[in-house]
């Protein structure tokens, strides 16, 4: 079952974070996870899943097993606008709209559910020296358990 909306007043990098945090969740948690999303974007995925969840219904879904399988957005189109500045010049200000379509479908027994969070994760590189400093604490700390025991020192175990 699916729901679309057209030309919804908000820019995609928006509504992306709060889609997000819906991909691939059960449909009640989502609506729960919506409605305490302080974000304008917000509401209108909210309504948009409510709507698909009834079409599901309609369709002979049972509403109780829905799962948010897929929340796409796309870009519609823009308003152009006057932006006056400094010293008589002139720019162009785009007001930006976009398009939702949210998919709902009923849960399998193989899905898995996935949390989502706007937290942004640690790049790579960084996890990877992270990681790297991990080991080599471990390393070091072996070393010198290592000397210790050779010397007739007593560990610390």
């Amino acid at each position: 079952a699916r729901a679309i909306v057209w030309n919804v007043k908000t820019s995609m990098k928006k509504l992306n974070l709060v889609c997000k945090l819906v991909r691939k969740a059960h449909v009640d948690a989502a609506l729960l996870q919506l409605s305490l999303q302080p974000r304008k974007p917000a509401r209108f995925v909210r309504k948009l899943i409510h709507e698909a969840k009834f079409n599901a219904a309609v369709q002979g879904m049972d509403p109780e097993r829905l799962l948010v399988d897929e929340v796409r957005i796309g870009r519609a189109s823009y308003l152009k606008r006057l932006e006056i500045k400094a010293r008589g010049k002139t720019g162009v200000r785009r007001k930006p709209y976009c398009n939702i379509f949210v998919y709902v479908r009923e849960i399998q027994p193989t899905d898995e559910f996935v949390q989502h969070s706007l937290k942004r994760k640690r790049p790579r590189w960084k996890r990877d020296i992270a990681e790297m400093k991990a080991g080599l604490r471990a390393q070091y700390a072996a070393q010198s358990r290592e000397r210790r025991q050779a010397l007739g020192g007593v560990s610390a175990e």
